[in-house]
């Protein structure tokens, strides 16, 4: 502005305030957005660039002069009787709009508005202002002209005016506007004219309120639409099967939420929809139902200020199918995206959601996302010009989680089974308490067996009952059976690869007494179902009577899963205790922590209850020993072999069917124990072996009454030996030590084979 100079030095002397050069460049006025609330138009020029207000343009030819921005500069007060009736003392800092002249000719000034979509009640429209010499004030309504500009209200006698107060007496008087309702669109103009004094006029704006009701612009939700902040179940907790994600009313049980540091959050809403609105957005009238979850953006919302819907997260995902399905609803012009992100919200996978799919259901999988994820759904891309809403429902989620079971038999993958070393061998039954099992040590001091495969059967199964190890996975095992408690140690275990029974029985019992009670805790997987009855037919899991002579199943009762409680009824004849599992499928039967009590007749010298079951002779050595004392390795551990702790010693390892162990001068020997056992015979234990380095082998047997002595040392480095057990030793020590000056060597054992004194197998 060449030639003003002198004139804002004028200015800065008596009023403190300087020039901002194109301070009034940038502002957040509007050609055709029209604002949606009444404060869209609040300015007090601390931030120009936000306020939705600018000088007319040139080319309209509406006025011949601009405001310009100034600021505040000293603390020095406005002459009050020359400059008003804006206040005198200004804070250093403020800013205001400013507009003069020294012509003769009356120059005039246009600040006006973004446009107002329409007023459905009487608007008020107050400032604060300054004039001086003369200079006026008015406030203006515009419309546009329908050529690219504008005209005055004022023009159309018609129209109702504005009532404008911006009277000059009064020490700190704003000038105030009523506006009249209005259903067309408009814009507020402030007017500064009569600048016409060769001394100089102007007039300075400052904090413009504009405070109406405005007619509704955003979407038409109905009259009774409501909406709440989303409080769900969700926590930031892992979830432990993919349908925990199923949400159809986003209440405390859904497990979805809001992703929380964002302006627009997601809300829930149960309000039904009105039938026009669904009609024209998705040419259906169908809506949600129940509760939903909405996201309103108001007109003008950056992408950036809109909050995400999140799930909790998935620790681990099989990389099997997997399907995310959810119904959405779009008003609008918005766009959808669903992503896999990780715990930092960094996305992994994102699938757009086509716009055309509302509302019918989305069907999405992810591929790359595996481990430590959350799902996710937001906003990709918005028409911020309109107001948009999305509605989302009936989320569901199918995968199958690392913790899911793959299959009925898949409780873990440290499980296995072993065959059960305990067997029917007219043992006498002295107290109820005998018969409890817990299948510890493979179930080799359990009372209880299978009968031989050879023997004619007709209710009796001939599936074989086995011993479970584990540890088991407890959440594999919990989907399959819906029973948090897990087996203790080792149980007993019937499985079923397409079908069949499964039968495991008790020694004989003379009779029973008062208050028999037989008590055990049962898992069942797949078609092995538990299911209780007194008929032999469809029986999928009985406990069940046998006569001492017959093969039948006899007296049957139900059991449940979960802790089981059986009340055996008085019985005067001999009688065993039967568990029968059935299945149609694929499936299996768990049994642990048998528990009998109560009062059974004891045995009597003179009865033998069963012909029919097999006796050992006093010749041929017990099978149940050789089930307890062999071993081939194949199952990746030293079956009932256990490595016996000393000073020194070292510990072994089992891989390829070989035990191995490793002697060093810190570790200079090794010693595997085998569990305890009664022999009614000489029997002999073959081993394979292979001796490195400087080790010795040594095979000791205990009889239960010496200490260890009389060790048989093994000559050889290489190949297979035995030693002779005789009736009355109870266990076997295998022992490698290194040499007095030895400083390693090593010890691998493949093969141990329990049989008779003419080395035929007896198990």
């Amino acid at each position: 502005m060449p030639g003003y100079e002198a004139e804002r030095d004028r200015l800065r002397e008596h009023l403190g305030i300087e020039w901002i050069q194109n301070g009034l460049a940038k502002s957040g006025w509007s050609q055709g957005k029209s604002i949606r609330h009444s404060s869209d138009l609040n300015c007090d020029f601390s931030h120009p660039e936000k306020c939705q207000w600018k000088n007319m343009a040139d080319e309209n030819q509406m006025d011949s002069r601009d405001f310009y921005l100034f600021e505040k500069i000293d603390y020095t007060e406005f002459p009050v009787l020359r400059v008003g009736p804006g206040p005198s003392k200004i804070q250093q800092g403020d800013k205001m709009i400013f507009v003069g002249d020294k012509k003769r000719e009356e120059q005039h000034a246009i600040f006006y508005s973004s446009p107002i979509n329409c007023q459905n009640s009487t608007g008020n429209l107050t400032f604060t202002y300054w004039v001086y010499n003369s200079a006026r004030v008015e406030v203006i309504l515009l419309e546009d002209d329908g050529r690219g500009g504008y005209k005055m209200i004022f023009d159309d006698p018609s129209e109702e005016k504005p009532y404008v107060d911006c009277g000059t007496i009064q020490l700190n008087t704003e000038c105030h506007a009523e506006i009249p309702p209005r259903e067309k669109p408009f814009r507020i103009g402030i007017r500064a004219y009569e600048i016409s004094n060769t001394d100089g006029s102007f007039v300075m704006i400052d904090n413009i309120l504009y405070s109406a009701s405005l007619c509704k612009v955003g979407i038409d939700t109905g009259d009774n639409y409501k909406s709440y902040a989303l409080e769900t179940g969700a926590s930031g907790k892992h979830i432990d099967t993919a349908s925990e994600l199923k949400c159809d009313n986003f209440d405390s049980k859904c497990r979805w939420r809001s992703g929380g540091d964002a302006m627009v959050m997601w809300r829930r809403s149960s309000s039904a929809l009105p039938s026009s609105l669904l009609l024209n957005a998705t040419g259906t009238t169908v809506g949600p139902h129940g509760g939903y979850a909405v996201l309103y953006v108001e007109q003008g919302t950056q992408e950036k200020s809109l909050d995400i819907l999140r799930s909790d997260p998935i620790t681990c995902q099989s990389l099997t199918e997997n399907e995310f399905t959810f119904r959405f609803w779009e008003f609008g012009q918005i766009n959808l995206e669903a992503c896999a992100v990780d715990l930092m919200l960094k996305d992994i996978e994102c699938i757009p959601i086509p716009r055309g799919s509302s509302p019918a259901n989305v069907k999405l999988t992810f591929r790359k996302a595996t481990k430590n994820f959350m799902i996710i759904i937001r906003v990709s891309s918005i028409n911020s010009d309109f107001d948009n809403m999305v509605i989302v429902d009936d989320i569901s989620y199918r995968a199958t989680l690392c913790t899911d079971a793959l299959s009925v038999f898949d409780i873990g993958d440290s499980f296995v089974s072993t065959p059960m070393l305990s067997l029917l061998l007219s043992r006498n039954v002295h107290t109820a308490q005998d018969l409890s099992c817990d299948f510890s040590k493979r179930a080799s001091a359990c009372l209880w067996g299978m009968l031989n495969q050879d023997e004619e059967s007709s209710d009796i199964a001939s599936n074989t009952w086995t011993v479970g190890h584990g540890p088991l996975n407890d959440e594999k095992l919990y989907s399959l059976t819906g029973i948090s408690d897990m087996p203790d140690g080792e149980f007993g275990l019937a499985k079923f690869e397409t079908g069949g029974s499964s039968v495991l029985l008790s020694e004989v019992v003379r009779c029973a007494l008062d208050n028999v009670h037989v008590q055990f805790k049962l898992w069942t997987t797949g078609t092995a179902k538990i299911k209780f009855h007194r008929v032999q037919t469809s029986r999928i899991f009985q406990v069940c009577l046998v006569e001492e002579s017959s093969p039948s199943l006899l007296d049957c009762q139900d059991a449940s899963s979960g802790d089981v409680v059986v009340d055996l009824p008085r019985i005067r004849r001999p009688f065993r205790v039967a568990f029968s599992a059935e299945a149609e499928d694929q499936g299996m039967v768990l049994i642990d922590n048998i528990v009998v009590t109560g009062q059974i007749c004891p045995p009597t010298a003179a009865k033998q209850f069963s012909s029919k079951t097999f006796r050992p002779t006093a010749d041929i050595p017990d099978p149940n020993v050789c089930r307890l004392l062999s071993c081939d390795f194949h199952l990746g551990h030293a079956c009932l072999y256990e490595s016996s702790q000393v000073s020194n010693s070292a510990m072994h390892g089992v891989a390829n069917r070989k035990l191995n162990a490793f002697l060093t001068r810190s570790k200079r020997v090794f010693i595997l124990e085998s569990p305890q056992f009664r022999l009614n015979t000489v029997a002999r234990l073959h081993f394979d072996y292979k001796l490195q380095g400087d080790a010795n082998l040594f095979i000791c047997n205990d009889s239960g009454t010496k200490e260890l002595e009389s060790c048989f040392k093994v000559e050889g480095r290489d190949g297979n030996d035995y030693i002779e057990l005789l009736a009355s030793d109870t266990k076997v020590y295998i022992i490698s030590r290194l040499s007095e000056s030895g400083k390693s060597g090593s010890l691998e054992v493949s093969k141990i084979i329990f049989t008779d004194t003419s080395d035929q197998a007896i198990c």
